[in-house]
């Protein structure tokens, strides 16, 4: 449906908006930047695909192509990392089906390689960022984007992620957090619109002072708690040598038994030997030598099972020490990964240019 440019800027310019910027992809306008001339506040205009402005003029208008994020990094468990926010001073829409903002035949995947090295870490945090902040906004009609130099990272309708890059945009290094507004809602609920956008930022805002405030003592308590860390890693060396321990003892013990084992089977051989000598046969020596044979039999019986017992034990004991040592060192390399990127990060709280 082909609008009118100059008919919106008239809509807005009578109820005190002002446009400054115009995102376009395939010269099809997908967001405009708004500035409300009473506060100064800026917020994003987001354009469904099924209208069409016409963009005829060059000044304040930026192409944007898709930036392919498939290989950025997700979080776990982030659906009880922020709470929702309600706004109940927005109304709802009425129900209605509401079509992508975009044909696929329009997009244009940008990969990871294109973007420069020493951004691509930051774009993945901020992608990242946004999959948590979904949750603040995932029951109202208003949604959240995040620029970055020359990159939109925006949460669509369906509360669905989709990335941009801007070409030829004015490159500045911090992060800007705005509301998104589609061009339905921005009609229907224009007389509220600021103050509507006003509760939703300032929500996010106290969201993440909460959240800052949370892993600020989670931090600190897990500095408190580095004295039970040290024990705790102390614990595991105890155990591991427990099982060297458990270990000399078995392999002693087994060749105590082997050695016995081993004095049997000489007995039995020697016995053999000795009735097999002729001036020896007879009845009453091929009775003894029975005897005899069939006791040496049963200990070495027994003491085979004993023997048994003991090598299937060293076999569980050498499993467990294995694990037990290939377990620590993968944890406490991880640990060390970790707590070194926290105390970076915590680091760089104090770079921060307020």
């Amino acid at each position: 449906m082909p609008l009118s440019i100059q008919k919106l800027q008239k809509f807005l310019s009578l109820k005190g908006f002002i446009i400054t910027k115009y995102f376009t992809i395939h010269s099809i306008c997908i967001y405009i930047e708004i500035e409300c001339i009473n506060t100064s506040d800026i917020f994003l205009l987001y354009i469904p695909s099924k209208y069409e402005f016409v963009i005829n003029k060059d000044k304040n208008v930026y192409k944007m192509q898709y930036y392919d994020d498939q290989n950025a990094e997700t979080d776990s468990n982030i659906e009880n990392a922020y709470k929702e926010i309600e706004l109940n001073k927005t109304p709802e829409l009425k129900n209605g089906n509401i079509a992508f903002y975009l044909e696929d035949n329009y997009k244009k995947s940008i990969n990871i390689k294109d973007t420069p090295v020493e951004d691509t870490k930051e774009i993945k945090n901020i992608i990242n960022q946004m999959k948590r902040l979904k949750f603040c906004v995932q029951n109202v009609k208003y949604k959240i984007a995040i620029s970055y130099k020359n990159f939109l990272c925006s949460i669509k309708r369906d509360d669905s992620i989709e990335s941009y890059l801007i070409q030829d945009y004015p490159i500045k290094k911090h992060k800007k957090l705005y509301i998104t507004v589609d061009l339905e809602l921005l009609y229907e609920k224009i007389d509220s619109v600021m103050l509507n956008i006003t509760t939703i930022k300032e929500g996010i805002y106290n969201i993440l002072s909460n959240n800052q405030l949370n892993h600020t003592k989670m931090i600190h308590k897990l500095i408190e708690e580095k004295t039970n860390i040290l024990e705790q890693c102390n614990n595991t060396i105890i155990n591991k040598n427990k099982y060297d321990n458990y270990i000399k003892e078995a392999t002693y013990i087994l060749g105590f038994i082997s050695k016995a084992e081993t004095g049997i089977i000489k007995n039995i051989y020697e016995i053999n030997e000795k009735y097999n000598n002729k001036s020896l046969q007879s009845l009453n020596n091929d009775i003894d030598k029975s005897h005899h044979i069939s006791k040496l039999n049963n200990e070495l019986t027994d003491v085979k099972k004993i023997k048994e017992d003991i090598i299937n034990t060293l076999f569980e004991l050498r499993i467990k020490k294995d694990d037990i040592i290939l377990t620590i060192d993968k944890i406490m390399f991880d640990n060390s990964v970790m707590l070194d990127s926290i105390f970076r990060n915590v680091k760089s709280l104090t770079e921060i240019n307020l």
